[in-house]
C-alpha cells in the first residue's frame, strides 16, 4: 500500500493508547460482532484499564463508529491509489495495486465482513455507511475509466463493486484456507490478470 494509504502510527503515549484501543476493537468487533463485544473484551485485549477507555470514548458505538470510520478512508486512499498509475497501467502496476488492496484487507478485512452483518442499529449510521461503500466503488470505477485506454461504457459504482467483492471474496477464501491446493499469490496473479485485461479492454 502506498505510504498515504496506510495508518500513521502514533508518537505521544496518548495517541499510542487511543491506537491500541482501535486495533484491539478491530480484533474483537471482528470476532464477535458489534453486539457480541463488551468493554471489557476491548480493554483486556489492548490492554489498558476501563477509566482509559473511556477517557478516549463515551461507550462501545463512539468506538466502533470512530473504528468504521478510519477504515473508511484507508479504504478510499487504497482505491484513489488506482488512479496514480500510468494509462494505461502495466501489469507490474496492477500487480502491485492488488497487492496493496490484499495488504489493506489483511488489517481491516475481518473487521468490515463482520460489520456488514453485525453493526450499531442506529439509522443514521447506516446509511453513512452505505454512502461509503458507494463512495469507495464510485471511486475506483471512475479510477478504471480515467486510465483505461477504452472507458468501458458501464455504471461506475457497479464497476467498483464488482472489483472489490471479487478481490474480497478472493482474499477471505485464501485467508480461511478453503481451497487449499491455491495459494496467495497464485490469486493474487489471477486478479492481476483480470484487472489488466479490464482496464485494457481485454477479454
Amino acid at each position: 500500500v502506498a505510504p498515504e494509504g496506510s495508518p500513521r502510527r502514533p508518537t505521544r503515549k496518548s495517541d499510542r493508547t487511543r491506537e491500541s484501543i482501535l486495533d484491539a476493537a478491530r480484533t474483537a468487533f471482528a470476532r464477535k460482532g458489534f453486539s457480541g463485544v463488551t468493554i471489557r473484551d476491548i480493554t483486556d485485549l489492548a490492554p489498558v484499564t476501563r477509566a482509559n477507555f473511556y477517557y478516549y470514548f463515551s461507550d462501545k458505538t463512539e468506538l466502533f463508529i470512530d473504528l468504521g470510520t478510519n477504515t473508511y478512508r484507508e479504504a478510499l486512499a487504497v482505491v484513489e491509489g488506482f488512479m496514480e498509475q500510468g494509462s494505461p497501467p502495466s501489469r507490474e502496476d496492477v500487480e502491485a495495486w492488488v497487492a496493496g488492496y490484499f495488504d489493506y484487507l489483511d488489517r481491516n478485512g475481518a473487521f468490515v465482513i463482520r460489520s456488514t452483518e453485525d453493526m450499531p442499529p442506529d439509522r443514521k449510521f447506516r446509511a453513512a455507511v452505505a454512502r461509503s461503500h458507494r463512495r469507495t466503488a464510485a471511486a475506483l470505477g471512475e479510477g478504471i475509466a480515467k486510465i483505461a485506454p477504452t472507458p468501458p461504457n458501464l455504471d461506475p459504482v457497479a464497476t467498483g463493486l464488482v472489483i472489490m467483492a471479487m478481490l474480497e471474496r478472493s482474499w477471505l477464501m485464501v485467508r480461511h484456507n478453503e481451497v487449499p491446493s491455491t495459494t496467495r499469490q497464485a490469486v493474487l496473479m489471477a486478479a492481476t490478470e483480470m484487472l489488466w485485461r479490464t482496464v485494457n479492454g481485454q477479454t
